[in-house]
This record gives C-alpha cells, sequence and structure tokens, in this order.
C-alpha cells in the first residue's frame, strides 16, 4: 500500500472543503431567511433550467424517459451546488492563500478553510476554520503569524465540536492598547467580589475572587505591575473590604492616601504579626461558616444577612520579603514562619474571604515557594523575557505580544492581553 500524494491529499481537501461549505449553506438557509429565501430562488431556476434543457421532444417515449431522468439527476447534481453558494464566505480563499503565504501550513502543504464567520457585536467578528493537522497548540504557537495573515488581533482560540474545528474572536486593530485612565465610576460597587484590572481587545478583563481568589502580578521592572497593584487595591477600598499592604520598598509607591484608607506595614515582625491574626480569622470565620452551614463567604452572607469584610493582603514586592539570601539563622527562621502563614492563606482563603494579591518582578522558586505559586490563581504578566515569561505564567508568550516599549499592557495565563487602567492615587 502506498502514501497517498500531496496532490491526492490536497483533492481529497479540496473536496471536504466544498462539502463543508454545502453544509454551511444548508445551515444558512435553514437559521437565515434571507439566505433561505435565496437558496428557493437558485433551486427553482436549477428546475427552470433543467425543465427547458430536458423538456419533452417529438422522441420516442423511452428517450423521453432517458431526457426526464437526466434532467431530475441534473437538478439533483446543482442543489448542493446552489448550497455551496449560499454557503460561500466572502474572502475564504483568499484568507487561505494567506495562511499558505505566511507557511501556517500542515505536513501536505495545506491551510485551514474558512466555513464560517459571525459578527458577535459591532467590533468582534468569530473566524471558524475546518482544517486537519493544526492542534489547539499549533493556533497558539503562531497566533502573532496569524493576526499578520489576517490583520486582524486574535482575543481568544477555541477548539470547536471536534479536533478539525478551531473558532477564532477577533477584532480590527485600532486603539484597543491606548492609555487608559481609571476613574471611580468603573467600580463595580454592588459586586465585592469582582475587580476590574484593564481593557482587552473585547471590553473589560474582570476578576471574581469567589473563582480565583489569589492574584500573582509579575514582570520586567517598568513594566506597570505597582499601578496595575494600585488600581486593584484602590478597588478593594471602595468595595469596603479590610487591606493590608507590606511595603519593604521605603514607602515611595504607597503614600498618605494609602496610609489613611489600608493598614501598612513596614517590618517583618509586624508582617509575622499580622499575618498570624489572619490565621486567627480565618479560623474563627471556619467556626461561623460551619454554624450557618455556609460553603463560602457569599453562601454565609445570604444565610445569616451578616456581612463579613473581605480582607486583602498584598505586598508589592515579595522578593524584597521571602529573599533568604544572605540571611542569618534569625531572620531565615522568620521568613520560614512568615512563608508558612502565607501558604496557609494560599490554601484556604478564597471560601474565607481572605486573598492575597501579590507583586513580583521573578516569581522563581527561590523567591516564591511552590506551596504558595501554585495557588495564586490568577497569574499576570507584563513585558518580560521568555524565561521570566515561563516563570510566571508558564510560557513565553508575553515576549512576543508585549512590545518592549509597552507600559501597562499584560497578559494573563490563559493568553489575554489587555492594557491596565492607569491609576494615578494624586487624583484620588
Amino acid at each position: 500500500m502506498t502514501n497517498p500524494s500531496n496532490n491526492d491529499l490536497n483533492a481529497r481537501t479540496n473536496l471536504r472543503n466544498f462539502l463543508c461549505t454545502v453544509k454551511n449553506g444548508f445551515y444558512n438557509a435553514a437559521t437565515n431567511p434571507r439566505k433561505r429565501n435565496l437558496l428557493i430562488v437558485l433551486l427553482l431556476l436549477d428546475a427552470l433550467l433543467c425543465a427547458v434543457i430536458y423538456r419533452p421532444h417529438n422522441i420516442p417515449a423511452v428517450l423521453n424517459n432517458i431526457m426526464v431522468i437526466f434532467g431530475i439527476m441534473t437538478f439533483i447534481c446543482f442543489v448542493p451546488l446552489c448550497a455551496a453558494l449560499i454557503g460561500y464566505v466572502p474572502g475564504a480563499l483568499e484568507m487561505q492563500r494567506n495562511f499558505s503565504r505566511v507557511g501556517f501550513v500542515n505536513h501536505a502543504g495545506e491551510a485551514p478553510y474558512l466555513i464560517r464567520m459571525e459578527f458577535l457585536d459591532h467590533n468582534v467578528v468569530a473566524y471558524t476554520y475546518s482544517c486537519t493537522g493544526f492542534p489547539l497548540k499549533k493556533w497558539i504557537d503562531a497566533q502573532l503569524v496569524i493576526e499578520t495573515a489576517l490583520n486582524m488581533l486574535i482575543e481568544s482560540i477555541h477548539e470547536g465540536r471536534d479536533r478539525r474545528t478551531i473558532t477564532l474572536h477577533c477584532v480590527q486593530p485600532g486603539h484597543v492598547f491606548d492609555l487608559l485612565r481609571w476613574s471611580d465610576t468603573y467600580v463595580l460597587r454592588h459586586n465585592d467580589n469582582l475587580l476590574i484590572v484593564g481593557r482587552g481587545l473585547t471590553g473589560d478583563i474582570i476578576i471574581d475572587l469567589n473563582k480565583t481568589p489569589h492574584i500573582l502580578i509579575g514582570g520586567n521592572t517598568g513594566s506597570g505591575k505597582t499601578v496595575l497593584l494600585r488600581c486593584i487595591l484602590w478597588q478593594c477600598i471602595q468595595q469596603s473590604d479590610i487591606v493590608y499592604i507590606a511595603d519593604f520598598k521605603g514607602g515611595v509607591d504607597f503614600g498618605k492616601l494609602w496610609h489613611r484608607f489600608s493598614h501598612i506595614i513596614t517590618t517583618e515582625k509586624d508582617l509575622l504579626e499580622l499575618l498570624n491574626r489572619l490565621v486567627d480569622e480565618l479560623e474563627e470565620r471556619k467556626k461561623l461558616f460551619v454554624e450557618a452551614d455556609a460553603s463560602n463567604i457569599t453562601d454565609y452572607f445570604q444565610k445569616t444577612n451578616h456581612f463579613l469584610n473581605r480582607i486583602i493582603f498584598s505586598c508589592d514586592e515579595v522578593a524584597e520579603l521571602l529573599d533568604k539570601t544572605g540571611a542569618d539563622k534569625e531572620r531565615k527562621e522568620l521568613l520560614s514562619q512568615i512563608e508558612a502563614r502565607l501558604s496557609t492563606l494560599a490554601r484556604q482563603g478564597r471560601a474565607f474571604g481572605i486573598h492575597l494579591v501579590l507583586a513580583t518582578q521573578r516569581p522563581d522558586a527561590n523567591i516564591l515557594p511552590g506551596q504558595i505559586k501554585n495557588n495564586l490563581n490568577v497569574r499576570i504578566c507584563g513585558r518580560a523575557d521568555a524565561t521570566l515569561s515561563t516563570i510566571i505564567i508558564g510560557d513565553g508568550r508575553a515576549a512576543e505580544q508585549i512590545p518592549s516599549d509597552a507600559q501597562g499592557r499584560f497578559i494573563t495565563a490563559d493568553g489575554t492581553v489587555f492594557q491596565a487602567y492607569y491609576f494615578d492615587d494624586s487624583l484620588v
């Protein structure tokens, strides 16, 4: 048995693409009255053409019967062509050629074929492709190349009902990453668990503390980590959360405003004392929740009508805190106790409304132990090289998708790129 040549494979793929287009045409006709009427008109023209060509003649009845059979067969053959006309997505072939131009093809040299295009709102379009030999990871790894082929920005990539269908949510390139100034009107005051961190391609990026309770922000110096951290903490203050900030950078980034509305910790001994109190508070809330038969802080409020403030512990540069390099025995013991308390809060804090928001330039294992880092559900990375990006979000996409001169641009572990709101506390 011989392997099929590329020409054979291409012929079969073209046939499959045609059948996908036909299927899409019938789907459009079934769901869109305008397309349905157009298909009916095309079928009527098909029937009329067949009637004209194969109309009865003054010939023997047997030949007339044969003509009728040919007419019916011709009509049947034209039906998928009519459906294909309805199902063809304008620009699909040109898009396929653009994929080939940038080298986004499988081993047989075949490029993905566009089978559906839907406008989700005024600026978001969903492209659905049929393709073989294009796993989801290949699309994710080639995102920048694909964007050049489409001349669009990709907001998200989704696998379809099977492994041969991929959907891209795209927006036109424009001013989506311009400077965004924070306003207190953005605070979601009636949802104490929701925080807005910035604007993505399709709208605001929101963190739900009930689902993802702890946040890690990383990136190079000057990438905007502290500004994003302040924006998050200010929202917490506006939502009546109790905010603690461990500041070991000399108080430069957290001035009088923060001393007024939050609790600032500047020494390691004071920090350990605070963390001990937070662990005790966690245990007290456990007892309250057991008595109320509540599973989490929201459930507790609904069952008892007793509001518990969320508690936010933040550290702007956790490396300044947890780095044990050159520390003596006494300080190492102190830092070990701090790590242990942070680990407890990271593991158990979600249900009880106690959250960690940590920022650091380089959260590797020497700085941030695995027991803490593994429980920081939201990973956000600013401008970074490939190594740092991998440490923070698990791959090198921050190095690829965030320009070296970008400030306030971030990417999450799921690949969502956004521009953080610029928070200027001098204007508050």
